[in-house]
């Protein structure tokens, strides 16, 4: 078995660092949490030793400044609203009158520019900042 850190920034702001092992096979995914606000992650891996608050300076890409947290926050809230509108399209298709169905196909294609146009900024300030 070998050892393994995985780093992850929770929702929450908080640095989480994960000790596991991994055997020579390929690792099962294991789920685990926040242990601030339970927030899950997955990690690869076949057993977990210990999930903590990291608090070294050994991961600065964990380093995360604000606006960076503010558009991570706004790409997420884009992908929610454009996959709930996705399975709202493909759940009418075919159920509804075309005009009504234009409708929600264009609100599907406004969340698409949106949610593009929210990843597009964020990996511009990722680029340009170095965060």
């Amino acid at each position: 078995m070998a050892r393994r850190v995985t780093f992850w920034r929770c929702p929450c702001g908080i640095s989480i660092k994960v000790i596991a092992e991994t055997g020579s096979n390929a690792p099962a995914t294991q789920t685990v949490s926040c242990p601030k606000c339970q927030a899950a992650n997955a990690i690869d891996a076949d057993t977990i030793i210990s999930v903590t608050e990291d608090t070294s300076q050994l991961s600065p890409a964990l380093a995360c400044c604000k606006e960076k947290e503010r558009l991570l926050v706004a790409q997420n809230k884009a992908l929610d609203i454009y996959t709930r509108i996705t399975a709202e399209v493909t759940e009418a298709a075919g159920m509804m009158a075309h005009t009504e169905f234009q409708f929600l196909y264009d609100k599907l294609l406004t969340a698409k520019k949106f949610l593009l146009e929210t990843r597009r900024r964020l990996m511009e300030h990722t680029a340009e900042h170095g965060c």
